[in-house]
């Protein structure tokens, strides 16, 4: 086995959890923003076993992302390698995973498809948007969602926090929250909110009194911060709020502003100030099981 990513630590962290060799990706391009990812060979790799691993940085750009991930994977089978297991700590166009309105893509299985096609064997990514259980996705390719919830809990209960309750901002979100109160042994909850699905606004009906408490709302994905800055609108009376996402996608001013009300961590599956929270002991774990 071999690990083939960016030098950007997590890629190595990845490859030291797999006790497996590691060969750079070099994600260079263009000036006119076409991408060239080269893979940085001393030697040959045909017939290996490679795991790509190839994390998102930011500011985000999921179209130029996808385009060089698929071409490093096409490059990988023309260079003789057998097996490519794909690493997408965050999943792109996952949130796309049915057609809400009509003429829309079903974007998350068209992305799947796509990787099959260009030569992937298996995908592996992190609490997967659509995916609510840790487990075997519904794709045209063996592909698998890992919680990053574990890792979440892990790193908050290290915090020593005053009589904690977990808040999921919403009543899918309310369900990463009991996953990290059942591990954490301590009460969860959701607040009730509703988005326009044209306009993009946000309702809260929910007002939640948590006097005195120590508050982690929690959350997959925070884009743009909005659901996160409504949920701590809707607490009455917390002693410390902490905010805890997955995927720290982060556009526009979402750093600053969810900042300012609160303290505000995420796992490392994007690169970003924020990114405290390694997932890549877990993802190890899942690969070597399967």
């Amino acid at each position: 086995m071999l690990v083939v990513g960016p030098k950007d630590g997590f890629s190595e962290e990845l490859a030291e959890n797999l006790k497996c060799g590691f060969v750079e990706l070099d994600r260079r391009g263009f000036p006119d923003n076409e991408v060239c990812p080269r893979i940085m060979l001393d030697n040959g790799i045909k017939d290996e076993h490679v795991v790509l691993v190839n994390r998102m940085q930011r500011p985000t750009d999921p179209n130029r992302y996808l385009v060089e991930l698929l071409l490093t994977i096409k490059n990988l089978r023309s260079l003789g390698v057998k097996k490519i297991d794909v690493v997408m700590a965050y999943f792109v166009y996952a949130r796309q995973d049915r057609i809400f309105r009509k003429g829309e893509p079903l974007s998350i299985q068209y992305v799947l498809q796509l990787l099959k096609d260009a030569g992937a064997s298996q995908v592996f990514s992190v609490s997967v948007h659509f995916q609510r259980n840790e487990g075997k996705l519904p794709a045209p390719i063996p592909a698998f969602s890992i919680s990053g919830f574990p890792s979440i809990a892990d790193y908050l209960k290290k915090l020593r926090l005053k009589n904690p309750i977990i808040i999921g901002p919403d009543k899918k979100s309310g369900q990463f929250a009991k996953e990290i109160a059942d591990l954490m042994k301590c009460s969860s909850a959701y607040l009730e909110k509703k988005r326009d699905l044209d306009t993009g606004t946000i309702e809260t009906k929910t007002k939640l009194d948590v006097s005195g408490r120590d508050v982690v709302i929690v959350d997959d994905i925070a884009s743009s911060g909005s659901t996160l800055i409504h949920a701590i609108k809707n607490l009455k009376n917390p002693n410390r709020v902490i905010c805890a996402v997955v995927h720290p996608v982060l556009t526009g001013d979402c750093l600053e502003k969810v900042s300012k009300k609160a303290e505000f961590i995420a796992c490392n599956t994007i690169a970003s100030p924020i990114s405290k929270i390694s997932v890549a002991a877990r993802i190890a774990e899942f690969i070597k099981a399967v």
